[in-house]
């Protein structure tokens, strides 16, 4: 079956994002793990960041729409993949999101690589003072669950990419990396 190209914009938002995620995440556990607080600038800098642009790649997306399957699989192969790209879509938007609520309403304001965008709150004690704890822990919840979620999405994208690949032999994979 003929597939329709991805546009090298297309192929590049991909790869920077997942990219982008699958290191975010990792370093996140990481830091979970480790209580390496001194990182988190570093995440979330990178995550404010790369959320600039997961929005670019959510206009295209939406105003392209999904590419044409090359894949002449079940109706039941087309929702699951279907499921999982929204779930993309849908994870790597929900993650940066919760992130950066989590830092505003923890009053740890904002900042890119040391440039604040948006103070911080400083305590009595010189630690950052809530703007609302609840709203904060909400958040913190949401970003940590969204990110095994997404961990479960990206491995099911991979083994539907390798499936495409190695058992159906399709131009899935080739035309994501600009070989079809």
């Amino acid at each position: 079956m003929e597939s329709k190209p991805v546009s090298r914009l297309e192929m590049s938002l991909h790869w920077t994002i997942a990219a982008g995620i699958v290191g975010l995440i990792g370093l996140g556990l990481f830091m979970s793990e480790t209580r390496s607080f001194s990182l988190y600038d570093i995440h979330k800098s990178i995550g404010l960041l790369l959320f600039v642009i997961i929005a670019v790649r959510v206009v295209v997306r939406l105003s392209k729409g999904w590419p044409e399957s090359i894949s002449g699989g079940p109706a039941w192969e087309h929702a699951v993949a279907r499921f999982v790209h929204w779930a993309l879509i849908l994870g790597t938007v929900i993650m940066p999101l919760s992130g950066l609520l989590d830092a505003l309403m923890s009053g740890q304001g904002l900042s890119i690589f040391g440039l604040d965008l948006v103070a911080g709150n400083p305590g009595e004690n010189g630690r950052p003072q809530a703007l609302n704890e609840g709203l904060a822990e909400l958040a913190e919840e949401v970003h940590h669950y969204t990110g095994y979620a997404l961990i479960a999405a990206i491995v099911l994208h991979v083994a539907g990419a390798l499936k495409h690949h190695l058992v159906d032999g399709d131009d899935t994979l080739r035309r994501m990396v600009g070989r079809s």
